[in-house]
């Protein structure tokens, strides 16, 4: 009878060793046989499982209903190297049976693929300050991991009386904001995120972990710097961390009447930015569920901490429904913003366009907005928002892929419209209504001669084109580089997400 017990026992114990070595998938398997099984997670049903746990964290319900057959959690840069040598040595049965997350921030199924592997970076989420001043102009160095959001990014670094050109909501993540350039409350001084990158760590397509900066790899430091995820992952990004007073600003919210004081207002805080380079304003048309009528937010910020900066003198004219403007640090300004107030919908839809900085492009997007809104009534439970945010000219860096050093010749704004869905027809009925607004936004802004040429890749519509917003120039440089890189093209064929530069005639 003991002997029967045993031999059960060791059945038991094999069946367990064969269903954790074994998964039937060649890709997953594959993953084991590299000796990475102990960072793999199969999927299981049980609430609170590692691998529901990582479905579950997505911004947007969308991704989250996406199931792959195993989720890589690597540890570290070398585990993502094993992890692509082993998954590009597989025959591609498909296209796009990889996923790689960052934040997890994107509803476009970007960082998530059902029927393949999604590599999940979310635990290389450290940021470490090099305590010594190691540039040339006496600022830091602050070296975040690709996992990161900017919340603990933010809030680590000023630990040390630092900041960053990082984003603007606590959520978001530091990889794809940047990857895409990244706009800040700190681009007035200096420019965006991927213009404080100094070096990135990448994992290339043949598994080789490298260095891109300036003086090692210096097309691929170029090409990260807006080019997105078509050259390689990047595993680390090691930013520039400057001295940051704490800034003054934050959430303030008026009533429908008050449109016009509120935009001559904020036309003049961007057509002034030159001048008050520490100020930055967003804007935006805002119909809530619940809301009677949509309401008009605006985000003043100086980021001297100076409460009477003369731009913003005109909000003292204004009759607030709030004000949450107070003297705090970047993160504290980052962290009590999220996107719709920090409830995760279904799915969010957005388009995005930048213009002149002309009050009438902001009037007739005022017109489509009031439009969109009867014509969607009786979807009250969805939250609709239209929101500009600056691009005055000062902003263009030379020495990244955006463009903007040549193609800003007008002080102008970023337009972003978007919608928060809570079921799959609302996420279609928006889809088609926003798509329509933007076009009908766009020829307006080319009849008037107020269009801008850039796309901002972080915001616009999967249907929409940034690369070609970058210029011919760049856009050959960026195929150069994904060749040089990337010549069996793994990051354009079997890796899935964001805008692929070798889909741009």
């Amino acid at each position: 009878m003991v002997r029967l017990h045993n031999l059960v026992a060791v059945a038991a114990l094999w069946a367990d060793l064969s269903a954790a070595q074994y998964t039937g998938y060649k890709n997953c398997d594959a993953l084991i046989d590299a000796g990475l099984g102990d960072s793999l997670l199969l999927h299981n049903s049980s609430a609170g499982s590692p691998y529901l746990s990582s479905i579950g964290s997505y911004y947007s319900f969308t991704a989250r209903e996406i199931l792959p057959w195993c989720i890589l959690q690597p540890k570290d840069a070398e585990e993502v190297s094993l992890a692509v040598q082993a998954l590009a040595q597989l025959p591609a049965t498909g296209r796009w049976n990889i996923a790689v997350r960052g934040g997890g921030h994107s509803a476009w199924l970007n960082n998530n693929i059902a029927q393949g592997v999604t590599i999940d970076l979310s635990l290389l989420n450290t940021t470490r300050v090099r305590n010594s001043t190691c540039l040339s102009d006496g600022n830091s160095i602050a070296s975040i991991g690709a996992g990161s959001r900017w919340a603990s990014a933010v809030t680590e670094v000023e630990r040390y009386g630092l900041g960053l050109t990082g984003g603007r909501v606590a959520g978001v993540g530091v990889a794809g904001l940047t990857l895409g350039g990244g706009a800040s409350f700190h681009s007035g001084r200096r420019g965006f995120a991927c213009d404080d990158v100094v070096n990135y760590e990448v994992v290339l397509a043949d598994g080789r972990i490298v260095n891109a900066n300036s003086r090692v790899n210096p097309d691929l430091f170029k090409a990260l710097k807006g080019g997105g995820g078509n050259f390689g992952i990047v595993t680390r990004f090691d930013m520039v961390a400057f001295p940051a007073p704490q800034l003054y600003g934050g959430y303030i919210m008026s009533s429908w009447d008050q449109f016009d004081p509120l935009v001559d207002g904020f036309i003049n805080v961007i057509s002034t930015s030159s001048e008050y380079t520490a100020n930055s304003q967003i804007f935006l048309m805002n119909r809530s569920p619940g809301s009677p009528m949509p309401l008009i937010g605006s985000i003043p910020v100086n980021t001297d901490g100076d409460e009477n900066s003369p731009p913003f003198d005109y909000l003292n004219d204004v009759p607030l429904v709030f004000d949450m403007r107070a003297k705090q640090t970047y993160g504290e300004l980052v962290t009590s913003m999220s996107d719709n107030g920090g409830q995760r919908q279904y799915s969010y839809v957005w388009f995005s366009l930048c213009f002149h900085n002309d009050k009438r492009m902001i009037e007739k997007a005022r017109d489509l907005f009031l439009g969109l809104l009867e014509d969607t009534e009786e979807e009250s439970d969805v939250t609709v928002m239209f929101v500009f945010q600056p691009l005055p000219k000062h902003y263009a860096r030379e020495g990244n892929v955006l463009g903007l050093d040549k193609t800003l010749t007008d002080d102008s704004l970023i337009w972003l419209g978007e919608a928060f869905v809570n079921t799959p027809a609302q996420e279609a009925l928006f889809q088609a209504k926003l798509a329509v607004i933007n076009a009908e936004l766009e020829a307006f802004a080319v009849s008037i001669d107020a269009n801008t040429q850039w796309r901002y890749l972080n915001y616009v519509n999967p249907s929409q084109d940034p690369f070609s917003s970058y210029g011919a120039e760049n856009v050959q440089f960026l195929k150069n580089v994904s060749l040089q890189y990337d010549p069996t093209g793994f990051f354009q064929h079997r890796v899935s997400g964001g805008f692929k530069i070798s889909a741009v005639e």
